[in-house]
């Protein structure tokens, strides 16, 4: 029960950090601050964690770059459509695509239920298309190359976290550095403008990136205490908390078809899950 909770508190904080940086005034600098944040919370427990081995080192650095790739499509995303038709559609194409190259790549079978759960969220996936503005179309394009990252870093992280001493060795390693291509791509294009924008986004950016860096933990705790597919497929409701804020807290159209269909998209993510 207390697994469940904590992956439950995870998705939330998930949804609500991104959330932060669609109401940003310049999202640039609000990731980077939220980056600084969690990398500075990270940095104390380095003195206690091992030192990454070769293999995960080289994950890490991969995996950054991904991360950045992600950052950098997420904002360009928000910029143009509405946080409750972009966060579900990157958010549940990244698992699409996940289980469609195991498919074909892995020869990975679907079993009935996992299936039921590809076609649920596949039509699901279209109601988001349907539902955002045609100058949108642009938003959804960046929120699958985001899926698409996330679908990369997600496959690299794991094998980082496999390679290196410890999973909370990884990570810890991986908020310490992370902090630094965002922030450093935000000051290259904001310049001057770099140190203005923080003065008046730092304190949002402050909550978002501790619960960025409680939120993982969480879900890392609840890993160890309970069905990794079960705890992975809970994960996906962020999904729902995603569009319900967009539609409450931003006032974004087509309000109850984005809900339902966030739900929709939600059982089926968490159908491929528990299926296979």
């Amino acid at each position: 029960m207390l697994a469940i909770i904590f992956i439950l508190i995870s998705a939330v904080f998930h949804a609500s950090v991104n959330l932060v940086v669609k109401q940003a005034g310049d999202r640039l600098v609000n990731r980077a601050l939220i980056n600084l944040t969690s990398g500075t919370i990270a940095l104390p427990f380095l003195f206690f964690v091992a030192p990454l081995t070769p293999l995960a080192a080289k994950h890490l650095a991969i995996g950054i770059a991904f991360h950045w790739g992600y950052q950098i499509a997420t904002i360009r995303a928000f910029r143009h459509g509405d946080f409750s038709a972009v966060y579900p559609v990157m958010r549940g194409t990244s698992v699409l695509l996940t289980a469609l190259g195991a498919a074909l790549l892995l020869h990975e079978s679907f079993p009935p239920v996992k299936l039921a759960g590809l076609v649920i969220a596949s039509a699901a996936l279209t109601q988001f298309r349907k539902s955002a503005n045609p100058a949108h179309r642009s938003a959804l394009l960046w929120a699958l190359v985001t899926a698409l990252m996330i679908g990369a870093y997600t496959v690299n992280d794991g094998a980082g976290a496999k390679a290196a001493a410890s999973g909370i060795s990884y990570v810890v390693w991986f908020f310490a550095i992370e902090a630094f291509p965002v922030t450093l791509t935000a000051i290259a294009v904001r310049r001057g403008k770099f140190l203005p924008a923080c003065v008046t986004q730092w304190k949002t950016a402050m909550i978002a990136g501790v619960m960025s860096f409680v939120g993982y933990g969480l879900s890392l705790l609840a890993l160890r205490m309970a069905d990794v597919s079960e705890i992975t497929a809970l994960r996906e409701t962020s999904v729902v908390f995603a569009a319900i804020m967009g539609v409450v807290i931003l006032k974004e159209n087509f309000g109850k078809r984005r809900i339902f269909a966030a739900i929709a998209l939600a059982a089926g993510l968490i159908f491929m899950q528990l299926g296979g």
